[in-house]
């Protein structure tokens, strides 16, 4: 598992990347380091523990400051901004009722806390992760593909859709099972999702 300091740049990156600047980068090097790091020291004192969701939280609320800022203010922006003291100050004080716009402002984006949450767990540990691409099944998912028959085939013999099956992508079928899976396995399809998501995005 990595640690904290790297899951909280890594998620960070993730979520100014979706929702506010594409090609943002996160600063590098040590500085930038020890600015993560003392900012986690500031979360403990205050929280005690800083666990996944409170990462996932601190991120949250981080990136939403930014989104609310004019495009001149990217330009201007620092680590400190987003890690300093301030920051920390701003994530600590936040009332109760700005979480419900925070959500507000994920769905815009086709985000919530689960799916990112389920980019910085350690999926390994999970019980499900050998299932998250079991390719194993391609061969019978590969089976009378795109036809009803297929189909019905994929639904008596595997764990149905996975993003990483060529099959699944290649299927007429796809959205239909897509949903199927979501009703039927939501946990497992909400850790293949968050899989796929990581890989796609370059951050494994």
């Amino acid at each position: 598992m990595q640690s904290n300091s790297k899951l909280m740049s890594r998620l960070f990156t993730v979520l100014m990347r979706r929702t506010v600047l594409p090609g943002f980068v996160f600063p590098g090097g040590k500085v930038a380091e020890r600015r993560v790091d003392a900012c986690l020291e500031y979360l403990s004192l205050t929280f005690g523990t800083v666990g996944l969701e409170r990462i996932v939280d601190f991120c949250i609320c981080q990136v939403y400051a930014v989104s609310r800022f004019t495009p001149d203010y990217l330009l201007k922006w620092k680590l400190s901004h987003s890690f300093g003291e301030r920051a920390c100050v701003r994530f600590v004080t936040r009332k109760p009722g700005q979480k419900y716009y925070e959500d507000r402002w994920l769905k815009e984006h086709s985000l919530t806390r689960e799916y990112l949450l389920g980019l910085i767990e350690d999926r390994q540990v999970h019980p499900y992760y050998r299932f998250i691409n079991p390719t194993w099944e391609e061969h019978t998912k590969r089976r009378a593909v795109s036809t009803e028959a297929g189909y019905y085939i994929c639904a008596a013999s595997t764990l149905l859709w996975t993003p990483f099956s060529v099959a699944c992508r290649m299927c007429r079928f796809s959205d239909a099972c897509q949903n199927r899976t979501r009703h039927l396995y939501p946990e497992l399809y909400r850790i293949r999702v968050a899989e796929y998501q990581a890989k796609e995005d370059g951050n494994e």
